[in-house]
């Protein structure tokens, strides 16, 4: 990595946690991964291109401490609480020491912003461990900030002592909850409202403990991308922006691996089967694809792709399929990539009501965000 992404950090500085139409702030992630992908020249533009959607990191209101963070954690309204004590955190010790004493607390939650605190602190912490700079140390803070926050926990806890059920008849035994839940009453599309929902399903606990491993970690986690790029095609034609989070979680938890004692490694892998688990709960219309070795696109063709957007899910989403595919050559990696960009092209003159429909966007409550806005001011 280069200055460049200092730059961006620079650029991005004291920007709050979401865009002001809700959705997570993506602009640290995207711009860390067009460096990863080798296309730092694009970063300035696109930085410069969305700036302008976020509004300020909301102001600290009461001091998080080593005594009171448990009653903070989850607590959105104090995002700014948490900045200013993962700040502190990180300019009193090493970033290392203070990411393994967190992790314990927060991977439990790691569903915190559909999976987005998990996501944000992988790329926070690749970026971090090439250069301790003060911006990257910044940004780690802010990542472990929206995960504390946005801190979400789903029912029942992990072990993998299930089985012998492999990930795919593991898979089909979870159950489709989120037919039940569509409604005219109900919104669609934002995960923290059907991770509530889960709480009132028993089933889906069960159906989490079915799953058991005999693999390493590390071969655990091959085949839980390579199904997550199989539950995005399966699904594409529904849930396609939610089911991109189906591989860049778990691809998120293997950058974060080499930074975590080992004790951890099960423990996060648990708990992101956890959260796979939960978006076909929540959201799974089909069963995953089978799996598919026909010749795949290119890269420099994904890669293309994505930049053409100018959407962050896009860049995020080709750098994880690219750098899985590199550790387990599947095509389906570069298949799924290079289906939503296509997606997006073709929703382009679509209205937003449209592309809501179609799982391409997600239906935000206006009032919602309002009241969050102001609980954050």
């Amino acid at each position: 990595m280069n200055s460049v992404l200092d730059d961006a950090l620079e650029r991005l500085r004291g920007m709050g946690p979401e865009a002001v139409h809700g959705a997570p702030n993506h602009r640290p992630m995207a711009a860390e991964a067009l460096v990863a992908l080798g296309c730092p020249d694009e970063v300035p533009r696109w930085v410069d291109d969305y700036r302008r959607e976020l509004g300020p990191m909301p102001q600290a209101r009461s001091p998080v401490t080593e005594d009171t963070w448990q009653e903070a954690l989850g607590g959105i309204h104090r995002i700014g609480d948490w900045q200013v004590f993962f700040l502190t955190q990180l300019a009193e010790a090493q970033w290392q020491t203070v990411f393994v004493r967190w992790m314990p607390r927060l991977i439990p939650g790691l569903m915190a912003g559909g999976t987005h605190g998990l996501i944000r602190t992988a790329h926070a912490v690749r970026a971090v461990s090439e250069a301790a700079t003060p911006l990257r140390v910044e940004e780690l803070a802010s990542a472990l900030a929206y995960w504390a926050a946005y801190h979400q926990t789903l029912p029942g806890v992990p072990r993998l002592r299930g089985g012998p059920l492999d990930l795919d008849r593991a898979i089909e035994q979870v159950p489709r909850i989120g037919g039940h839940q569509r409604t005219e009453s109900r919104r669609e599309g934002v995960p923290r409202d059907f991770v509530r929902v889960l709480t009132e399903y028993p089933e889906f606990a069960v159906a989490v403990d079915r799953l058991g491993t005999s693999e390493t970690v590390d071969g655990s986690l091959d085949q839980l991308t390579e199904m997550g790029a199989r539950l995005y095609l399966a699904n594409a034609s529904t849930r396609p922006l939610v089911f991109i989070h189906a591989l860049t979680g778990p691809a998120a938890v293997r950058l974060l691996l080499p930074h975590m004692p080992a004790a951890l490694h099960e423990v996060a892998l648990a708990h992101c089967w956890q959260a796979i688990a939960a978006w076909v709960a929540a959201y799974g219309d089909s069963t995953a694809v089978a799996a598919d070795d026909s010749a795949p696109p290119s890269e420099p063709e994904i890669v293309g792709r994505a930049l053409g957007t100018r959407d962050h899910h896009a860049i995020k989403f080709a750098e994880a399929c690219v750098r899985e595919y590199r550790l387990n050559p599947r095509a389906v990696y570069l298949k799924a990539a290079l289906d939503w960009p296509l997606r997006l092209l073709e929703s382009s003159r679509w209205s937003v009501a449209e592309r809501v429909r179609a799982g391409i966007a997600i239906g935000w409550d206006p009032i919602e965000r309002q009241a969050i806005a102001s609980s954050q001011t």
